[in-house]
C-alpha cells in the first residue's frame, strides 16, 4: 500500500510538472509542454483565460463611447449603468448556484457565451448618428474705426483657449463674410495677397503689421497668411464638459470677439453678424506681425473687415464628434439588449474563476499564474481593436466600431470551443446549498470582505464608465484608448506571476486595503491630467487595484468556504464587486 501511495504520488508531482504520461510524451506537442514546463491539463484553462478576456478587452471598454455614437445623452448613458446591476447582480449567484446544484460548468459557461455574443451583437445593428469632428475655422477681423487686425477662433465647447501669450498661426483658404454688401459671387471669391492690390494707399498702422522676419523665415505662399499674434489675457473658459453645458462665471470680465467688436459695428462694415451667433469665438489675439502687406491689408478691409479662414499650423486640434441626439425607441432597444448581453457576460467571466481555482486544486498550479494569460489577452487585443476601429473609420468617413464587435464574437466562439476541451471534470452537486451558502454569509468577517468589495466596485466601476469619455474629450484616438488597457495589464504581470507569495507575505486583507489607496491616487491623477497621454502612469496602478486585488479575493475565497460552494461565494463576491459595485458611478 505505501509503495501504491508513493507511486501515486509520483505520478501527480509529474503531472504538476509538466508530464504527461508515456503516451502524450511521444507526441511533438507534448515534448514541447513538457520542455517548457507547462501543466498540460492547465493548457486549455491558459488558452480559454487568454481568449475570453481578449474578447471582454475588444469590446467592453468601447461600449461606453459607442452609446454616444447612436445618440444617447451622458444623462441616458448613466441612467443604463446605474439599472445594469440591477439587472445583472443575480446572473454571477445563478449561475454559481445551476453549477453548484446540477455539478456541470461547461454546459452553464457555453450558454452564457453563446449569448453574450448575440446580445452584444446586436448593438452593432443600431444606426449611429455621429457627425464627425472638424478643425474649427478662422476669423481674421480689422477693426473698421481702429484698424486694429485680431484673428478670433473657437477651440470647441470642450477645449480651453492656448495658455501662450504670443502664438503664431498659418491660415489658408480665406473667404469673406460679408455676405449683406456683396453678391454670391463677390463674397465667393477667395482673398489672396495678389500683385493687382500693390497700387492701393499705404498707411502707418497697416505697415506696421507687415514685419515679415518675425513670422517663419523663407518663402511664404501667396495663399498662406503668417500671423504673430498677442493672446488676450482674459479668455472665457470651455462651455460644455462631457458634453453637459458648463455655467460661465458670472464675476470675470472677458475678452470675447462680439465685445470688441459690437453687433453695431459690424452690421454697419456689411458682415453677415446672424451667421456668427452659433460660432463660439472665445480665443484671440491682437496680430503683432504679418505676412500680409499693407495694401493687401487696405484691400481686405476694403473688401470685408471679417475673413473666414481655414487653419494650417499652430490652430486649435480636431474637434470631437457631434452625436444627434437620437429618440425614445433607441434608447429602450439598447438598454434591453445591454442589458441581457451584460447579465450573459458577468454570468460567463464570474464562473471561470471557480473552474481555474477547481482545476488548480485537482491538477497543481497558482492562480496568479494562470491569470496572466488573461492579462496577456487584454493587453495584446484592446489596442489591436483600437487601431482597427481607427483605420476603418478612416475609410467610411465617421467611427466604425464594428471592429470590437466582431473581434469579441471571434474571440468568445473559440473560447467556448476551448472550454469544451478543458478536462474539468464533474463537480458533486450539494443538495443543502442555500442553507450552507446562508451559513457562510451570516459569518461577520465574510460579510465584512464582500462590502470591501462591493466599495471597491464603486471606484473600478467609475473609472471603467467615463475614463473614456474624459479620455476622448482630451482627444486620445481611439488606439489610445486600447493601450491604456495595454499599460494596465501589462504592468500586472509581475505582480501575478508572484501573486501566491506576495498574497501570503502581505496577506489578503492587506492587499485589498492597498487596492483602495490605488484607485484613490488614480481618481487624484485623471483629474489633474491635461493630456491624455498622461493617463498611462495612473492607469499601471491597476496591477494593485484590480489585478492583484482580485487575486488575493478569489483565494482568500477559498479559505472561506467549502470546495463544494466556491462557485457560490465567488459568484457572490462577483455581483457585489462588478454589478453592485458599479451602482454609484451612474449616481454620482
Amino acid at each position: 500500500m505505501a509503495a501504491e501511495a508513493k507511486a501515486k504520488d509520483k505520478e501527480g508531482e509529474a503531472a504538476a510538472d509538466g508530464g504527461g504520461g508515456d503516451e502524450a510524451a511521444n507526441t511533438l506537442g507534448a515534448k514541447v509542454v513538457k520542455r517548457l514546463h507547462i501543466n498540460p491539463n492547465l493548457l486549455m484553462l491558459k488558452v480559454t483565460l487568454f481568449l475570453l478576456y481578449g474578447a471582454v478587452a475588444s469590446l467592453l471598454p468601447y461600449l461606453t463611447i459607442h452609446m454616444q455614437s447612436v445618440g444617447l445623452t451622458v444623462e441616458e448613458i448613466s441612467i443604463i449603468y446605474l439599472a445594469l446591476p440591477f439587472t445583472t447582480f443575480l446572473s454571477p449567484p445563478l449561475t454559481g448556484f445551476l453549477v453548484d446544484k446540477f455539478g456541470q460548468y461547461k454546459p452553464v459557461v457555453v450558454l452564457a457565451f453563446i449569448l453574450n455574443a448575440a446580445f452584444h451583437h446586436s448593438l452593432l445593428l443600431i444606426p449611429p448618428t455621429e457627425t464627425p469632428g472638424e478643425v474649427p475655422p478662422a476669423y481674421i477681423a480689422r477693426h473698421p474705426a481702429t484698424g486694429i487686425m485680431e484673428v478670433w477662433w473657437s477651440p470647441c465647447p470642450s477645449r480651453e483657449c492656448p495658455d501662450e501669450e504670443e502664438l503664431e498661426v498659418v491660415l489658408e483658404r480665406c473667404f469673406s463674410h460679408c455676405e449683406l454688401l456683396m453678391s454670391a459671387s463677390h463674397h465667393s471669391q477667395p482673398f489672396n495677397d495678389s500683385s493687382e492690390w500693390t497700387n492701393a494707399t499705404e498707411d502707418p498702422l497697416l505697415m506696421m503689421l507687415a514685419i515679415n522676419d518675425t513670422i517663419n523665415s523663407g518663402e511664404v505662399n501667396n495663399d498662406d497668411f503668417h500671423f504673430l499674434l498677442d493672446m488676450h489675457p482674459d479668455l472665457a473658459d470651455p462651455t460644455e464638459n462631457m458634453g453637459i453645458e458648463v455655467e460661465a462665471q458670472s464675476n470675470r470680465t472677458l475678452e470675447m470677439f462680439r465685445a470688441r467688436f459690437s453687433d453695431r459695428v459690424l452690421w454697419s462694415a456689411g458682415v453677415n453678424v446672424t451667421a456668427l451667433e452659433e460660432e463660439d469665438l472665445r480665443c484671440g489675439g491682437v496680430a503683432l506681425a504679418s505676412n500680409l502687406s499693407g495694401p493687401a491689408i487696405r484691400r481686405m478691409a476694403t473688401v470685408c473687415p471679417l475673413q473666414r479662414c481655414s487653419f494650417r499650423a499652430g490652430g486649435p486640434e480636431k474637434c470631437p464628434s457631434q452625436y444627434k441626439e437620437s429618440d425614445d425607441s433607441t434608447f429602450y432597444l439598447y438598454f434591453v439588449l445591454r442589458f441581457l448581453g451584460n447579465a450573459c457576460m458577468n454570468a460567463g467571466v464570474t464562473m471561470i474563476d471557480p473552474i481555474a481555482l477547481t482545476m488548480i486544486k485537482k491538477y497543481g498550479g497558482e492562480f496568479g499564474r494562470e491569470r496572466i494569460f488573461s492579462t496577456i489577452g487584454m493587453a495584446i487585443f484592446s489596442p489591436i481593436t483600437g487601431f482597427l476601429i481607427d483605420y476603418n473609420s478612416r475609410q467610411v468617413g465617421y467611427t466604425d466600431y464594428s471592429a470590437a464587435f466582431y473581434a469579441h464574437d471571434i474571440l468568445l466562439m473559440t473560447a467556448a470551443v476551448s472550454i469544451m476541451a478543458m478536462p474539468i471534470g464533474v463537480k458533486v452537486p450539494n443538495d443543502d446549498l442555500l442553507r450552507d451558502v446562508w451559513r457562510i454569509l451570516k459569518m461577520p468577517h465574510v460579510t465584512i470582505f464582500i462590502f470591501f468589495l462591493f466599495l471597491l466596485g464603486n471606484y473600478w466601476g467609475y473609472i471603467e464608465s467615463f475614463l473614456f469619455l474624459y479620455l476622448k474629450e482630451l482627444g486620445a484616438p481611439n488606439y489610445l484608448l486600447g493601450l491604456t488597457l495595454t499599460v494596465g495589464t501589462l504592468s500586472s504581470m509581475p505582480f501575478l506571476f508572484g501573486a501566491e507569495r506576495i498574497t501570503k507575505k502581505v496577506g489578503h486583507v492587506n492587499i485589498i486595503v492597498i487596492a483602495f489607496f490605488s484607485h484613490s491616487l488614480r481618481l487624484i491623477g485623471y483629474s489633474l491630467i491635461d493630456d491624455p497621454w498622461w493617463s498611462f502612469p495612473f492607469e499601471a496602478m491597476e496591477a494593485s487595484a484590480v489585478h492583484l486585488m482580485w487575486v488575493a479575493a478569489a483565494t482568500y475565497c477559498t479559505l472561506l468556504a467549502p470546495h463544494n460552494l466556491l462557485a457560490s461565494i465567488i459568484g457572490i463576491l462577483g455581483m457585489a464587486h462588478f454589478s453592485l459595485g458599479e451602482c454609484s458611478r451612474s449616481v454620482i
